[in-house]
């Protein structure tokens, strides 16, 4: 009879933390953005959940620039919180072929990989649209 208790116990915990750690690494926020190819180089429109409307920056091949709810950012600049704006964070980089995204913040996507295409490409919270 203890040992049933002791196993039903294990299990009851074991389950909470997986479920806790499952919904920390899960929490993303409203986004929607559209990544264009330009001549000068990318331009991202800020749809949703963004303060702004047009970003638009050139990035040599395999050069990384950070991206959050308000623009570009350094990589130790601090991240101000507006609760009228989604929270996301993810990097943004140029390969032979096409764009690299890694998720920080905010995202369920941990990496996003693409072609850019004439009419551009929508991601969000979840991924590519």
């Amino acid at each position: 009879m203890n040992k049933l208790f002791l196993i039903l116990a294990v299990v009851i915990c074991l389950g909470s933390s997986v479920n806790a750690q499952t919904e920390h690494d899960l929490k993303t926020s409203d986004f929607l953005l559209l990544i264009e190819n330009t001549e000068m180089g990318i331009k991202l429109t800020g749809v949703n959940g963004c303060a702004f409307k047009e970003l638009a920056f050139s990035l040599e091949e395999g050069q990384t620039q950070e991206i959050d709810q308000y623009g570009m950012k350094n990589a130790n600049e601090e991240a101000v919180k507006d609760d009228n704006l989604a929270s996301f964070r993810f990097t943004i980089r140029k390969t032979g072929n096409g764009l690299a995204l890694e998720g920080i913040e905010g995202t369920a996507w941990t990496e996003l990989s693409f072609s850019m295409t004439e009419n551009g490409q929508l991601i969000d919270q979840n991924g590519m649209k």
